[in-house]
């Protein structure tokens, strides 16, 4: 029968390989689940108060005169249905959380072997136990997460299997800190060599090298000064020199699925606020006026972070032996990261499946820095190349 892969779950995940025998359950947050149900509990609740509390009960028949002769407010959604709307998410939003708490994977090792025991919420549990010898690698990769308006990527290093069904994590994290140290350490207590995916597939490393400077790795290569000259590249970016300063930047926004995705939540919540302006006496007649504008404020904040995720582009300066990445936001730079040459240890280049996407990472012991990830592999090698060239000078 055949078996379908089951990605790795959560964002935070670690199995400690110091004391063995050693075991890590991989599941979601239990933080965010926890705030997803209290959420879609108090949604439940407002629309059940909704349907059960009739304004008019336990009113005389004069009052209820009264109440009938005040003019309702005009909205296009009634009472009834708003309730019913609150109902469907709130009841969604528990049966969701729910969902993912019940996913997970018992993940044990003992020195020679790994035994992994996944029990999905939907199909059946399945487990399988495998010598670390059949495995080729340690792996870092990178998954795009989407987290409704929100997004991160994912750092996952992991035993890489020629069997996608074998496939075992060893670290989760949405933090790229000590992110190198780890891949390097697992794949030292492994032996085995750590590898990732780049624009050319599947690459693998010298464990060793990680460890040194990554100018004396390129120094080794005894590159030509001129090797660069006759390489060209898109008009996507801008390379130029001013003294001794060379910077990299994107003049313009380039447009691809996920910020076409910015784009629509744009106008979805544009239009959301516009109708949620347009019903502000309706909207005060069953909530308080501070509430109204405190989801007015949240709908202008959202607005506001879609529209930075899309203008926002990356700037790379290269001076006195240290790149430095700024993030320019409508003409207003702010600086991101220093990187000195002596602390880099390795450029590559990245990709990732979920977004289609390559980026330029910038590893150092303690980080690893992603930039121009909207950019061709073609214009990523160009400005590997570039920085390479400015290494070995």
């Amino acid at each position: 029968m055949k078996q379908h892969f089951r990605e790795h779950y959560g964002h935070k995940f670690y199995l400690n390989t110091t004391t063995l025998p050693t075991k890590a359950v991989n599941r979601f947050s239990p933080t965010i689940l926890l705030i997803g149900l209290l959420c879609g509990l108090l949604f439940f609740a407002g629309g059940l108060a909704l349907l059960l509390i009739d304004p008019v009960a336990g009113t005389t028949d004069l009052d209820a005169m009264a109440f009938s002769a005040v003019p309702k407010p005009y909205t296009l959604l009634s009472t009834t249905m708003f309730a019913y709307v609150l109902l469907i998410l709130g009841g969604g939003l528990s049966l969701t959380t729910l969902f993912l708490d019940l996913r997970h994977k018992v993940i044990s090792f003992d020195g020679d072997k790994i035994s992994v025991r996944d029990h999905p919420f939907i199909g059946r549990s399945h487990s399988f136990e495998e010598k670390l010898s059949d495995y080729a690698g340690v792996r870092l990769r990178l998954k795009f997460c989407q987290y409704g308006l929100f997004n991160k990527n994912k750092f996952i290093i992991e035993l890489y299997h020629k069997d996608q069904h074998k496939i075992v994590p060893l670290y989760i994290s949405t933090n790229p800190k000590n992110v190198r140290h780890l891949w390097r350490q697992y794949a030292l207590e492994f032996a085995l060599p750590p590898i990732h995916i780049s624009d050319k597939g599947m690459v693998s490393h010298n464990v060793y090298d990680m460890e040194r400077p990554y100018v004396d790795v390129v120094k080794s290569w005894h590159l030509p000064h001129n090797f660069l000259t006759g390489k060209t590249h898109s008009q996507n970016f801008i390379a130029k020199q001013r003294q001794d300063k060379k910077m990299i930047k994107m003049p313009h926004f380039i447009y691809d699925f996920y910020s076409n995705l910015n784009v629509a939540v744009m106008l979805i919540l544009t239009g959301l606020l516009a109708y949620a302006l347009y019903s502000y006496p309706v909207m005060t007649t069953y909530l308080s006026s501070t509430i109204v504008w405190v989801f007015y404020a949240l709908l202008l904040v959202l607005i506001g972070y879609a529209y930075i995720n899309l203008v926002m582009r990356d700037v790379m300066l290269v001076h006195n032996q240290k790149i430095i990445i700024f993030r320019k936001i409508l003409g207003i730079s702010y600086q991101d990261t220093l990187i000195p040459f002596a602390k880099l240890k390795g450029i590559d280049i990245s990709y990732t499946p979920t977004t289609d996407r390559y980026a330029l990472n910038l590893l150092t012991d303690k980080n690893i820095v992603t930039v121009f990830n909207k950019l061709s592999p073609e214009d990523l090698r160009w400005i590997r190349g570039f920085l390479v060239r400015e290494i070995n000078q």
